[in-house]
């Protein structure tokens, strides 16, 4: 399998301090890497020093100024381990240090080969020892003598370039390296495959296996779920999809599902968004609340600020309660509404149900009439015959 890596850590055993270990070198990894030219060398030097590299093949002994990088390898089990370095522009050199990272003293291997597009080393490692790996940017700092000068041209006068390359490290199954937790093999050779076996939970393929980039919690790390890319530590609790929506998972391992979201009831008022609360952060406000009047907030979520209040007209003809309307449910009912006769209804809102337009002196249909025009009695049309022979008297005089 191919692992790239990037990681950079701080330098061990006894590197310099200034010595950045790129990354650790594990079972079949491939790493794509660049030496900045503008670095100094924090390993190599002269010879007359102590300080030059004093294996290499087939030039060993060699004054190195140039730029290097740096990894790591930890020796699981004896055997031998293959390390190409390949896509090379211009002249780098590849050595192994033992634990002391020291190029004169504690240099085990190295190819000092004239500049080719592929390079290897081989070396036999020893069970429970740590190696530094070197890639030495021989062509930015030795132009007049470099096989392969690392500028623009390719020639001793161009402009220095920064060399990138390709380390490819193959540990066989015989020497043992670190866990892998999905692939079925004793990588490690302790006897225990993949996730059984607790240095699984050291390495960071097996910590993160759901590639979310957050370690699992058997890791010291915070995703509480390493098998889905949704769920760690400071996930969105819509699972990323942009909803705001919830879906029923702890997204951000908090303990709690859903906060946040329009499904999670935020204030605790008995109301989520997507059920109405138009405020999920106020639990005053929510479709049950009670609208308070005057305080410019929709406290019932009904889309109006005031209403279902007195002083608003809740259906639109025109006057609120405290403008007279008794039934501020219907528009038809209002102060200046036409009365509707026999519909048991007060529809012009003047505390009479039904009342119609009557003639004054009708006492049939008007019961404050107190006068009368029945004929069954003896001075029944009294009132028309006086004035009648009032009348007569008076022409007769004249």
């Amino acid at each position: 399998m191919l692992y790239i890596f990037s990681i950079m850590s701080l330098a061990h055993a006894n590197c310099p301090t200034t010595e950045t270990i790129q990354g650790n070198l594990t079972c079949s990894s491939t790493f794509y890497g660049v030496v900045d030219h503008t670095e100094p060398s924090d390993l190599g030097g002269e010879c007359g020093d102590g300080d030059c590299y004093t294996c290499g093949e087939p030039f060993d002994n060699e004054k190195q100024i140039a730029p290097e990088t740096v990894y790591t390898f930890h020796c699981q089990n004896s055997g031998t381990v293959l390390m190409e370095i390949s896509d090379l522009p211009c002249d780098l050199d590849i050595y192994v240090l033992d634990d002391s990272c020291d190029p004169n003293t504690g240099c085990v291997q190295g190819s000092t080969q004239p500049y080719n597009a592929v390079d290897t080393v081989n070396f036999e490692c020893t069970s429970g020892e740590t190696y530094y790996i070197v890639v030495e940017a021989y062509g930015t700092n030795h132009l007049d003598i470099a096989s392969g000068p690392c500028t623009n041209d390719g020639t001793a006068q161009g402009n220095v370039i920064s060399p990138n390359y390709t380390l490819s490290f193959d540990v066989s199954q015989s020497t043992g390296c670190a866990e892998d937790c999905d692939n079925g093999l004793d990588d490690d050779l302790d006897g225990i495959a993949d996730c059984d076996d607790d240095d699984c939970w050291t390495e960071p393929l097996c910590c993160d296996l759901d590639g979310d980039g957050i370690f699992a919690l058997d890791c010291l790390g915070t995703d509480c779920d390493d098998e889905d890319p949704t769920t760690y530590s400071g996930a969105p609790e819509d699972g990323g999809n942009g909803s705001e929506n919830g879906d029923g998972i702890d997204n951000d391992c908090d303990g709690i599902i859903d906060e946040g979201t329009n499904d999670f009831d935020d204030d605790g008022d008995g109301y989520t968004e997507n059920q109405g609360d138009c405020n999920d952060a106020d639990p005053n406000i929510h479709p049950d609340a009670e609208e308070i009047l005057g305080n410019g907030l929709d406290e019932d979520c009904d889309g109006f600020t005031d209403s279902n209040t007195s002083d608003f007209d809740d259906d639109g003809d025109g006057f609120s309660e405290n403008d007279g309307d008794c039934d501020d449910t219907d528009p038809n009912i209002h102060p200046n509404a036409e009365e509707v006769p026999d519909n048991g209804v007060d529809d012009d809102c003047d505390g009479v149900i039904d009342e119609k337009d009557v003639d004054p002196l009708d006492v049939d249909k008007n019961p404050s009439c107190t006068c009368s025009t029945s004929t069954d009695t003896p001075w029944a049309g009294i009132g028309f015959w006086t004035l009648f022979g009032a009348l007569l008297g008076r022409r007769t005089r004249k």
